[in-house]
């Protein structure tokens, strides 16, 4: 490891806490607001050809949201374990743990790009798909399958440098990729100047291409130039520190797959009522995502902070980190919350000009955003028990929502409420699991509040009382 790799991780354990989690969670925050863009960039020229167009695209949603559960939960893992190797000095061990990328693109690349090539048909037909989309969703969904690579290489990749404090090269290639896609996308899609106009088919491959750009950047910087020393050896499976990545990363590869799963089980329930319903709820993601993401960028900036000070044994300035990032999610997404709820005519507008598709995508809005503000204090919670190594606890609260609350809600609210009932499934869900995640994490303070006040027991026996209040 470098002298300058390894001035990155000491600051984790000495810079000012709110200085280094504006630090660290900026970038973050910046790329994945870039990320969601990059998503949403399809959207916004795709719906130039229609609502059909914008259900088509919504159609691939369960198959992206698979590749963004392997990529997001390995990469949590890889960040959580190099990120305590780091606090435990342990620079040879960081060199493997990064080599494993490698092989684990490879082998989920190469599962997913013979699924999407060989049962695209049978994909989209199990993702709720209309006749009127079913050909669209079809090529599309076959073209960006041959991205998976990377896809997994680039989020997986991404994740080890902020593991290691370093949040600037992530957000420059994510950005130069996203801004490769916002140039490709309406050349490809209306053919501009020389080039065809394929519509659908024209910015799945414009999605293609720019993600080829940032697996390019991610892999030569990786291995020249981010301070890891990779050798070919350490690119074999090691299956030791395959289970550290995933033992720490399940929780959220579990929650990224199970909310593939209840997109599907939506597009299916939506299918009933129509393209315009299955379109209604792809902008109203697309929207629910770009407010979100930035405080998942939060998040990935609070993980090495987190799992360095505990391997360091700083609880004080762990807590500190958790208590600010989780008033800095709660105020980002607060923020967007209320620009959704006084003018969703005005984001809707900026898709489609459909009228008769934009009091249903409006009302859409307005019910599944209503407890939004809720969403970003969880995501520093669950980040927090992934830091600390606690996989099952980050579990349980991935998955309290999920399949506790919200799939339940979604079969039988609509039974009595309709359509109405699918919207007003999403904000039940997210207060519900605001107050879970809240009592769970409470907990876990306490227990480090009591361990705080053992050790200070053991040096001060007169000591009456340990530090009662949130450190910092």
């Amino acid at each position: 490891m470098t002298a300058r790799t390894h001035t990155h991780t000491e600051q984790l354990g000495t810079a000012p806490v709110g200085r280094l989690l504006l630090r660290l969670g900026l970038p973050g925050m910046v790329s994945m607001f870039i990320m969601t863009l990059y998503n949403i960039t399809d959207t916004f020229w795709v719906a130039k050809l229609g609502s059909n167009a914008i259900a088509a695209i919504t159609i691939a949603f369960p198959y992206q949201m698979l590749l963004v559960a392997i990529g997001v939960g390995s990469g949590a893992g890889f960040a959580s374990l190099i990120s305590r190797r780091f606090g435990q000095k342990l620079s040879e061990e960081t060199n493997h743990i990064a080599g494993q990328v490698f092989p684990i693109t490879f082998g989920f690349g190469l599962l997913f790009c013979f699924f999407t090539t060989f049962f695209a048909d049978t994909l989209v037909r199990i993702s709720g798909s209309t006749p009127d989309i079913h050909e669209y969703s079809r090529i599309y969904l076959t073209i960006i399958g041959f991205g998976v690579f990377f896809v997994f290489f680039s989020m997986m990749s991404n994740n080890i440098l902020r593991g290691s404090g370093n949040t600037i090269a992530p957000m420059i290639f994510m950005g130069t990729s996203a801004i490769v896609n916002m140039i490709l996308d309406p050349l490809l899609i209306f053919g501009i100047g020389f080039f065809p106009a394929w519509g659908v088919k024209g910015a799945a491959i414009a999605t293609l291409i720019s993600q080829a750009m940032g697996f390019l950047a991610n892999c030569i910087y990786l291995l020249y130039f981010s301070g890891y020393r990779i050798r070919w050896k350490f690119l074999r499976p090691d299956f030791a520190i395959l289970s550290g990545i995933y033992q720490v990363g399940l929780p959220t590869l579990t929650m990224q797959l199970v909310g593939a799963f209840i997109i599907l089980f939506v597009n299916r329930l939506l299918n009933s009522y129509g393209a315009s319903a299955i379109a209604a709820f792809g902008l109203v993601f697309r929207l629910f995502s770009l407010i979100i993401m930035p405080t998942a960028g939060l998040a990935q900036g609070l993980l090495p902070i987190v799992g360095y000070n505990y391997g360091a044994l700083q609880l004080h300035r762990l807590w500190r980190a958790v208590r600010l990032a989780t008033l800095g999610s709660f105020c980002i997404i607060g923020f967007g919350f209320i620009l959704l709820q006084l003018f969703p005519a005005f984001w809707i507008r900026l898709f489609t000009q459909e009228e008769n598709f934009l009091p249903l995508a409006i009302h859409a809005t307005r019910i599944a955003t209503l407890a939004l503000p809720l969403v970003g204090p969880p995501f520093m919670w669950i980040t927090t028990f992934q830091g600390l190594g606690k996989g099952r606890a980050a579990m349980f609260i991935s998955l309290s929502r999920q399949l506790l609350l919200l799939l339940p809600l979604l079969i039988v609210l609509p039974k009595f409420f309709g359509l109405n009932g699918i919207w007003m499934s999403l904000p039940i869900a997210d207060a519900l699991a605001f107050l879970i995640a809240g009592i769970w994490i409470w907990h876990e303070y306490s227990q480090h509040q009591r361990k705080v006040y053992t050790a200070q027991a053991a040096l001060d026996p007169l000591t009456e009382s340990g530090p009662s209040e949130w450190p910092g």
